[in-house]
């Protein structure tokens, strides 16, 4: 069954550029983005809980790992 989701209006710009550049419908590109993500964070070079640990503050930021550093970031820039 299909859901909705909001998203802000500079992504889904983002996405709709990639989609039409790969042929894609907005839908497909998300789900790719998606799984990727998925697969990215099961990987090991980026672990999620690991991530997880340092924005609950059970470990120190400096102890991550690059890809890991970034997503970090990334979720503090988010929760703003």
């Amino acid at each position: 069954m299909a859901q909705s989701v909001k998203l802000a209006d500079d992504v889904m710009a983002t996405v709709r550029r990639e989609a039409e550049l790969h042929i894609w419908s907005v839908a497909g590109h998300i789900t790719h983005w998606l799984r990727l993500g998925a697969a990215i964070e099961q990987a090991g070079a980026y672990v999620h809980a690991r991530v997880t640990a340092a924005l609950e503050g059970h470990l120190d930021p400096a102890e991550l790992r690059e890809e890991e550093g970034i997503a970090w970031l990334d979720a503090l820039t988010l929760r703003k």
